[in-house]
């Protein structure tokens, strides 16, 4: 019986493999220590996405954090001055944090009354049945105000 292939050994048996987690470690370092030039409620909401060409750009999870994040610009780029960064990009994109759930959040639907009859009787003026069946199915999902 074949004894199985250790899998550290896989990964450092690829050259792009081998790059690609010290890309991985590079940018952990990066975070780590942006984490201890910000102030603790901003640092859960921005990862470093890259540094290149003396740029350091940062995904920052809303507008409202990348507001805050500029006004650390100057601390930020005074920190990372060792490695050549003379500017800053923030990029706005939902970052999840460590400790989300996986699964996606799913927007509530609410609907009045008023739509779902509208909607019943739109269904009824239409020959195609499978959008009457649509209309007809969207209109159930009225919220009940009775």
């Amino acid at each position: 019986m074949k004894t199985p292939t250790p899998l550290k050994k896989i990964l450092n048996s690829k050259p792009n493999t081998q790059r690609l987690i010290q890309q991985v470690n590079t940018l952990k370092r990066l975070n780590h220590r942006l984490s201890g030039i910000l102030p603790t409620p901003i640092a859960q909401h921005y990862k470093i996405a890259t540094i290149e060409q003396g740029s350091l750009t940062i995904l920052c999870s809303s507008s409202a954090w990348a507001t805050r994040l500029r006004l650390q610009q100057a601390k930020i780029i005074k920190g990372f001055r060792d490695l050549q960064i003379h500017s800053l990009t923030i990029q706005i994109t939902p970052i999840k944090a460590d400790n989300d759930i996986n699964e996606p959040i799913k927007p509530t639907i609410v609907m009045s009354q008023q739509t779902s009859k509208l909607l019943i009787e739109l269904s009824e003026t239409t020959s195609d049945l499978k959008l009457k069946q649509a209309l007809q199915r969207l209109s159930q999902r009225a919220k009940n105000t009775s």
